[in-house]
């Protein structure tokens, strides 16, 4: 999936987050910033993603060490940063923005042919049995479905309310 189609799922998880433990402005801003970060972040290992063009060196590290869809993508790089986000007492909110935005991107490059390492360092590709190209059709179109979700769950009141005032 493209990075697009990433952080526009990140986004809709901070939403959801923000909506869900009912936070106030700043703190749902920065759960909706966190989960799309969080989402684009096993990208680290691309040297050409979003994330890989920020930190040159350590995606270039990451990348040559572990390769693409390896160690990034797994459920042991999730639980070692679930391990991290403790240690230094992350508010759940916050620590469920990351740690979902980050499980969105894995589930999402599980619908590609590649597929993702995901019981790394186990030698084993998992994919979903309907898989989509990266950048088509689907790719473009859960993108869109994602934000306008996303601009749904943050604006949902004044919606019902346009939407009642025309039924």
């Amino acid at each position: 999936m493209t990075g697009k189609t990433h952080s526009s799922a990140g986004l809709l998880i901070g939403a959801m987050v923000a909506t869900h433990f009912e936070l106030d402005v700043f703190e749902s801003v920065t759960a909706i910033v966190l989960a799309g970060i969080a989402s684009l972040f096993p990208d680290i290992c691309h040297t050409r993603s979003k994330m890989g063009q920020r930190f040159k060196l350590t995606s270039f590290i990451i990348k040559h060490l572990f390769g693409h869809r390896t160690f990034t993508h797994s459920f042991l790089f999730v639980l070692i940063i679930y391990y991290l986000l403790t240690l230094i007492q992350t508010p759940l909110y916050y620590m469920i923005s990351i740690i979902c935005g980050m499980l969105s991107h894995v589930l999402l490059d599980m619908l590609t042919p590649r597929g993702v390492r995901l019981l790394f360092p186990i030698p084993l590709r998992v994919r979903f049995p309907i898989q989509f190209k990266t950048g088509g059709l689907v790719d473009l179109s859960l993108a869109s479905t994602f934000s306008l979700l996303t601009l749904y769950i943050l604006f949902e009141a004044p919606i019902k309310r346009v939407l009642s005032t025309w039924i």
